[in-house]
């Protein structure tokens, strides 16, 4: 993904990392402080959402979530700085979901997942208003969000 991001654009500037992160690991990696980091959660843990969360949200720009379970699709932004609602959808593992989770049948919801993700950066870019809570349930067609403008 990396490498695809500096074909598009050479001058994006991508730290990429494959250990697990950790509540240092943020801090090793960035500069924190300068309030300028883009984040992207693609995690399958509700406990380690939470725990980068909570590594990024006095110093990242824009935090974005994305969550699926088979068919359905959620996805969450918020500056965290100035949001407190995105906190109140954070809960335990032991209470999330439980479903089958197949490469056949879900590959394509992440596909629109990362689709939806990116076009709220791409409206943040813009200083448009953002969907800061968007719920696409794939079976039944059915789409919910909530705006909120972010300054």
């Amino acid at each position: 993904t990396a490498g695809l991001c500096a074909c598009v654009n050479p001058d994006t500037s991508l730290l990429v990392s494959s250990e697990r992160f950790t509540g240092k690991t943020y801090e090793n990696m960035f500069d924190v402080g300068i309030n300028h980091d883009i984040v992207f959660s693609c995690v399958d843990s509700m406990n380690i959402r939470k725990l980068i969360f909570n590594s990024v949200k006095d110093d990242a720009a824009l935090f974005v979530d994305g969550r699926m379970s088979a068919e359905t699709l959620r996805v969450l932004v918020c500056e965290p700085q100035d949001d407190m609602y995105y906190a109140t959808t954070l809960f335990a593992d032991s209470e999330a979901h439980v479903g089958a989770c197949t490469a056949k049948s879900t590959i394509y919801t992440a596909s629109i997942a990362a689709g939806f993700m990116l076009n709220q950066f791409a409206r943040w870019l813009r200083k448009l208003p953002l969907d800061r809570d968007v719920l696409l349930n794939l079976l039944s067609m059915e789409l919910t969000a909530n705006e909120v403008q972010l300054v």
